[in-house]
């Protein structure tokens, strides 16, 4: 599924993840990950309020049923492994969200990729949903 989003309103974005799942996050800096991460949290939480930040300085937050990981800064496995990142990955109860997910493509199969392209529009992106 590709089709293009306003991020004033991701409303019309309609799928369904549960649990347990695997989702990839693919965009470059700048695609509005702020936006769509805090957006597919609350909507799998059934929660519009619930505060979201981002994990980029922590590597991962827990909100209830839900993980939501920003591996930008790790380099490699080794470094996932030193954060505790398998035990979460090999519980399979979870539904983890993964931004930068490269350095996990050859360990872990993802149930869902998602990837956000700008446009030439600053308030549209266009979002692909793949799902295994």
């Amino acid at each position: 599924m590709k089709k293009k989003y306003s991020l004033d309103n991701l409303d019309s974005l309609t799928f369904t993840i549960k649990k347990p799942s695997i989702v990839f996050l693919y965009w470059g800096l700048g695609a509005g990950k702020t936006t769509l991460t805090p957006y597919l949290i609350r909507k799998v939480l059934w929660d519009n309020e619930i505060q979201i930040t981002s994990p980029t300085y922590v590597y991962y937050n827990k909100y209830d049923e839900v993980y939501h990981f920003d591996l930008y800064r790790l380099e490699n496995y080794d470094e996932f492994i030193s954060i505790w990142g398998e035990e979460v990955f090999d519980n399979k109860q979870w539904i983890i969200f993964v931004e930068w997910p490269q350095i996990l493509e050859h360990n872990y199969a993802p149930d869902y990729k998602i990837f956000l392209e700008k446009t030439d529009s600053e308030k549209e992106r266009i979002i692909r949903i793949e799902s295994n």
